[in-house]
């Protein structure tokens, strides 16, 4: 049968054959869509609220802070997203300092523009000293885990003079 349905179309003209091979072409990703098609997977309907306790690792908490840039982060960042953490300035003049980086970040489902990061229990002092407002740095999903920074203020020596 093969044979003889080439022998047909060695027999069309140059102008048939491309409408031909177009025409089947334009079958393939209907028959690859039928094939393929979507599964009876699981899955959460847009705007329905999702309880987020469920999705908190064991030894794990969910620490809401106060994005100083989330306004920049609503149209770069989903519901979900890595990011480095910077301590906004506390003084005038005084520079951000960086507090952690590659931390998991959620933004609420309830009120998108709060946000909570994921960090380890034992680590929660560290993203509440100093305040809770942040400059957030979005990063690519592949990084590795959290790592705090260590901010060690050099200790400045007094040299007293005795006497009159």
């Amino acid at each position: 049968m093969l044979p003889m349905v080439m022998a047909r179309i060695a027999a069309l003209g140059f102008e048939r054959k491309i409408l031909l091979y177009a025409g089947i072409l334009s079958l393939v990703p209907v028959v690859a869509f039928v094939l393929g098609g979507p599964r009876d997977a699981p899955s959460v309907e847009r705007g329905q609220p999702t309880d987020v306790t469920t999705m908190i690792p064991k030894g794990f908490v969910l620490v809401p802070i106060e994005v100083q840039n989330y306004e920049a982060l609503d149209s770069i960042l989903g519901r979900f997203g890595i990011v480095d953490l910077f301590r906004a300035p506390t003084q005038e003049g005084s520079t951000q300092h960086l507090v952690a980086r590659n931390v998991r970040i959620l933004r609420a489902p309830q009120n998108p523009t709060h946000f909570a990061v994921l960090v380890m229990e034992e680590k929660v002092s560290e993203i509440l000293r100093g305040g809770g407002l942040f400059t957030v740095i979005v990063k690519r999903p592949a990084e590795d885990g959290t790592e705090f920074v260590i901010h060690d203020k050099p200790k400045r020596r007094k040299i007293v003079y005795g006497g009159e």
